[in-house]
């Protein structure tokens, strides 16, 4: 009797904890989902916390090139320079801006490893806390806006690239908030009951979303995604205006004064562009003028963008497809079955219909944007409607696309919310059967494109994975080699690379006449070009790619066309390298670090430091270094 008496307690005692913690599920639903996604969110770090610098990072445009904007600007910050001495024979502070300045804070106080993981980690949290909080507003269904959150959380966005993505929803959360925040205050004033006392905190809860516009502007770009949140938070101001003017109310304030902060952070953030943009004779003449832009099939465009999004703003989206046939279907439907009695407004398939429509007339933009008309004018035009790129506006389409899948699946789970009956209906089951497929397919497709998957591989895998990763990347252990033989100043010479992108020279202090930037001086790429010119009379992509677009200011060869790093594993050899030593000479360029042994070195005027090349046991590549006679 005392084992079943002990066994009932027990039994009682778990159902009470269950009951307790449902309880308190129920009570706190929207605070839990928030706080397991937090949780997540540092729980997502661990792998990069466990590899450290072995980690596998993304290295187009982020380590070859924005990660030393960060570290140059972190550098210079409290100075007055505007030349950067590092890269390109001095490179002009505004042709390297970064595009989130606030984090140039994190390369002050860190390394720039450190300072690049926790730019990860921050994106990772605001990713999920904005569209978590944004969907919440705009749905109000806690477990679809927590799942959607997490898949927007794993998109693979580019630290360097701050928060122009993963911020969005945050920005977009703090506009609503605020308009919905004026809309009770003017309710307020018209109710003279005693709860008004509940309003006494809303100028705290205003200034904190006034602040969180500011954090969005001076943490993202104007020119990667910033003009189109401008175009977006104007679009929304001006239609509350028109609608207060039909219904015969005060025009709110609240959209323009944050349209007005978003676009003075952009202004004093970026004053070196727009002056460059403004008053071209006071700064230089920037390579893009040169430009020459290749038109698009509009069809083969909008099939891409639509279908699988475009570079750097991916939602991996496909399954959403299946889900807006399903709802169209059914829009369809009701409009035929209820011509007298319209879908309300307010109803969730009504409201991705406007969204799906706000998504398709983006892509269809971009599509002609890209066509053979858009690119001859542009082509015959100068300035900043041949430079600036309007089609970054599919920056937008992640946080839109999953606000559509918000709605489409709120309108899935339908009224299933609270069931009456004990027993779930097998309607219910389906919709809910629904919402955790697509939200599952699309979550694993999402994990499957981060590059948490390929750390999570070698975590697995130890040492048997093969790739290229931070320390691969910068071989500051080959380069201290090099840097103990030369036994000169890094300063009184400059360098240049073959088969290594030239920021891990500049990474480990070496100060180098090539480099990669989208606005740099027009002269000095002519500079540069005649030091190439042999290689790129040898191969039309490569002298195409240099000349109409030019900004990788690289040592490429006609052999190896693009390839901009050599494996060592390949052992590498260049038959015929045609530099014009003489320009080199005259820029004070004393050493050539190649991946790739040089057959003809001596006729060039080439010989090495030391015959055998600098490498470690695990490195990436082994680095020949050719002293310029």
């Amino acid at each position: 009797m005392g084992k079943r008496q002990l066994t009932g307690t027990v039994f009682l005692i778990i159902i009470f904890l269950m009951k307790t913690l449902l309880f308190f599920y129920n009570t706190h639903k929207k605070n839990f989902y928030l706080t397991v996604g937090l949780v997540l969110a540092c729980f997502l770090m661990v792998p990069f916390l466990l590899l450290g610098t072995g980690s596998i990072i993304t290295y187009h445009d982020q380590l070859d090139g924005e990660l030393f904007n960060y570290i140059l600007a972190a550098k210079y910050l409290f100075t007055n320079i505007r030349i950067y001495p590092e890269i390109m024979n001095g490179l002009p502070a505004a042709g390297a801006v970064p595009p989130a300045p606030l984090f140039i804070m994190l390369y002050v106080f860190f390394k720039p490893f450190t300072a690049f993981m926790l730019s990860q980690w921050i994106i990772y949290l605001i990713a999920f806390t904005g569209m978590y909080l944004l969907l919440l507003k705009l749905t109000d269904r806690e477990f679809i806006s927590f799942g959607i959150s997490v898949i927007f959380m794993l998109l693979p966005f580019y630290p360097v690239y701050g928060l122009c993505i993963p911020g969005q929803p945050l920005l977009f959360y703090a506009v609503l908030s605020l308009f919905h925040e004026e809309s009770l205050s003017m309710a307020a004033r018209t109710d003279l009951s005693p709860h008004n006392s509940k309003f006494s905190f809303q100028k705290y809860r205003t200034i904190f979303y006034y602040f969180l516009v500011l954090f969005y502007g001076i943490s993202s770009s104007l020119v990667l995604v910033g003009f189109a949140c401008l175009l977006v938070l104007g679009l929304f101001a001006v239609i509350k205006s028109i609608t207060a003017l039909r219904q015969k109310k005060r025009i709110p304030f609240s959209p323009w004064f944050s349209l007005g902060v978003l676009l003075a952070s952009y202004i004093i953030t970026n004053l070196g562009l727009i002056r460059q943009v403004l008053f071209p004779e006071s700064t230089y003449v920037s390579h893009k003028t040169e430009l020459l832009l290749s038109s698009q099939d509009p069809l083969q465009c909008l099939k891409e963008v639509f279908g699988t999004g475009v570079p750097y703003a991916q939602s991996y989206h496909t399954v959403l497809f299946f889900l807006i046939a399903l709802c169209l279907l059914r829009l369809l439907a009701g409009f035929l079955s209820q011509i007298r009695k319209p879908f309300h407004s307010e109803n969730p398939l009504i409201k991705a219909a406007w969204t799906f429509l706000f998504i398709f007339m983006v892509c269809l933009f971009t599509a002609f944007y890209h066509g053979n008309f858009m690119t001859d004018i542009r082509n015959t035009s100068d300035g900043i409607l041949k430079t600036f790129n309007l089609d970054r506006i599919c920056w937008l389409l992640p946080t839109v696309w999953c606000i559509l899948a918000g709605y489409l699946l709120s309108y899935i789970a339908g009224s299933g919310k609270n069931i009456s009956s004990s027993m779930p209906s097998l309607k219910f089951c389906l919709r809910q059967g629904i919402i955790f497929a697509v939200l599952g397919i699309w979550g694993i497709t999402a994990l499957l494109h981060s590059p948490l998957r390929l750390n999570l591989s070698k975590l697995a895998k130890g040492g048997d994975y093969y790739e290229l990763d931070w320390n691969r990347f910068f071989a500051e252990d080959i380069f201290c080699q090099i840097e103990e033989v030369i036994g000169e100043p890094k300063e009184s010479y400059h360098v240049v690379s073959v088969g290594i992108y030239p920021a891990a020279a500049a990474y480990n202090g070496f100060y180098c006449l090539d480099g990669y930037s989208n606005n740099y001086p027009l002269n000095y790429k002519h500079i540069f070009r005649q030091i190439i010119e042999g290689e790129l009379n040898k191969n039309d992509y490569v002298r195409t790619l240099f000349d109409d677009w030019g900004n990788r200011c690289y040592i490429t060869t006609a052999e190896y066309s693009n390839y901009y790093t050599f494996e060592k594993k390949w052992n590498n050899v260049i038959y015929d390298l045609d530099l014009d030593t003489n320009v080199l000479k005259d820029l004070n360029c004393r050493y050539i670090f190649s991946a790739a042994y040089v057959m003809n070195a001596e006729e060039k005027g080439l010989s090495l430091l030391q015959e055998a090349p600098f490498e470690t046991e695990d490195s990436w590549y082994h680095i020949y270094v050719y002293v310029v006679e």
